[in-house]
């Protein structure tokens, strides 16, 4: 039933990012939905002990990201974000947070060159990311890895 979860994970990804880049924010109703569909899937597919790792994994996820969130370095929708996708991979979640920022590294990195190249200042002070995008790749890839063998 992996495929079930790869088609809700989808879903809410899809609508994250595209209320981050329309709106600026990742909707709530969207997380809740998000951490519904995750407890629901894992307690189906996993038992009460897989609801329980869920659940576990999702609020360490807010606690560990929670610094990032006061030092404004992340929004409070990517951290819900993060914790939904925290229910719904357990293992990978660790790996999810960081190959989303290496490939928002890379993404800064490619958008300041072009910057460079056009003669534009390449830094912009108070600039931020749609971190969703990140986020969105990063899950793609961890996914992606179980199914094709590197």
């Amino acid at each position: 039933m992996e495929w079930l979860r790869i088609v809700l994970v989808l879903m809410i990804l899809t609508r994250a990012i595209y209320t981050d880049i329309k709106k600026g924010i990742i909707e709530n109703r969207c997380m809740v939905y998000g951490l519904i569909s995750a407890g629901l899937y894992t307690a189906l597919y996993r038992g009460g002990t897989g609801l329980l790792q869920s659940i576990k994994m999702s609020v360490v996820m807010l606690v560990v990201l929670f610094a990032l969130f006061v030092l404004k370095g992340l929004g409070a929708g990517d951290i819900k974000l993060f914790c939904v996708l925290a229910a719904f991979y357990q293992r990978d979640a660790i790996g999810i947070v960081v190959v989303s920022f290496l490939v928002a590294a890379g993404l800064a990195i490619v958008k300041m060159l072009i910057r460079i190249v056009r003669g534009e200042q390449f830094y912009l002070k108070g600039e931020t990311m749609n971190f969703s995008i990140p986020i969105g790749i990063a899950t793609i890839v961890i996914e992606s890895m179980k199914w094709v063998k590197l």
